[in-house]
């Protein structure tokens, strides 16, 4: 059992592992799933079956597969899509949770058996083409951006710790490496007052240069970062206008939904056909909309009043 001291140290001591790409991928992939799921709001879902849940099988699958357990509640579990008809819709699911007794979902009345479950898509990207696995889902996306913040998240991070030490030691023994070693931990959190040891062996290693000089600084690293976050936002239909821009017209508003890559309109629009089964078939009165901060009219609105400088738009 790890006590609440030693895991704090554990993070302090992974706070400086600079080329950890693999955390920053974990975090931003967090970061940019959690705001996917700010996008939709929903108002009448039965109580079992929360917004989340749907919403993240929305995202990270590209559908979901709504049914009723055997004791009547409203549920979705993560299914696998299978049994395509002549157009390649698929017609049943499986499924698999330990809490929950396994039967398999009907997507439609096929080979005498009665519809029941309900099929929902996240995008007109459906998953079936031509029985390919067509991902239409965010999930890729989501990961292509984790991974290019991640990246440069470490680049930036060497970056800074080479302004602190420009300079990589090598030796060949292992005194003298386990004493080059703590000179670099005391170094790279910029503890120069204690960075050379009593037992210090400083006299029988040879730098070596961490990399060419570059141009680069801290502002481009982050200007970089931005870039990505507007190129995300942009590709999931969602416009992120120039702060130092006070003002944006409706126009303009208009304008820049020709560029974006996604429209969320359109997301919506899989999501409204997709509940109106939903309702039909478990005789429900739920609906699903943008959420208010990404809806156009307030977006306008707020930025016509000056109340805000950073600004999105659906």
């Amino acid at each position: 059992m790890i006590t609440g001291s030693k895991k704090i140290k554990k993070i302090l001591e992974q706070m400086y592992d600079v080329a950890n790409v693999k955390d920053g991928y974990t975090y931003w992939y967090l970061r940019l799933l959690e705001f996917t799921l700010s996008i939709f709001r929903y108002e009448g879902l039965p109580e079992t079956l929360p917004a989340r849940e749907l919403e993240l099988q929305l995202i990270t699958q590209g559908y979901a597969t709504p049914f009723r357990k055997d004791n009547g509640d409203i549920v979705s579990i993560p299914s696998c899509l299978y049994g395509y008809d002549e157009y390649y819709t698929p017609t049943c699911a499986s499924f698999g949770n330990p809490l929950i007794r396994t039967k398999r979902l009907y997507l439609t009345d096929v080979r005498g058996h009665e519809q029941n479950a309900v099929l929902m898509y996240n995008s007109e990207l459906h998953n079936n083409l031509y029985y390919a696995n067509i991902d239409g889902s965010f999930n890729p996306l989501l990961c292509r951006y984790a991974r290019r913040l991640a990246d440069l998240e470490s680049s930036e991070n060497i970056y800074t710790v080479k302004t602190r030490c420009g300079k990589a030691p090598a030796s060949g023994s292992d005194a003298t490496n386990n004493s080059v070693m703590n000179f670099l931990n005391k170094i790279v959190v910029g503890d120069f007052k204690n960075a050379i040891a009593d037992d210090a062996v400083l006299t029988s290693f040879r730098s070596v240069e961490m990399g060419n000089d570059t141009s680069e600084n801290l502002m481009s690293f982050q200007a970089a970062r931005d870039k990505i976050l507007e190129q995300f936002f942009r590709e999931i239909g969602v416009k992120f206008y120039n702060s130092k821009k006070a003002q944006v017209t409706e126009e303009e508003v208009q304008a820049d939904e020709q560029v974006l890559l996604i429209s969320l309109k359109n997301v919506l629009r899989e999501r409204t056909a997709g509940i109106e089964r939903f309702n039909e078939f478990f005789g429900t009165n739920a609906r699903v909309y943008i959420n208010e901060e990404y809806q156009r009219e307030n977006i306008i609105a707020n930025n016509k009043e000056g109340e805000k400088n950073n600004v999105v738009s659906v």
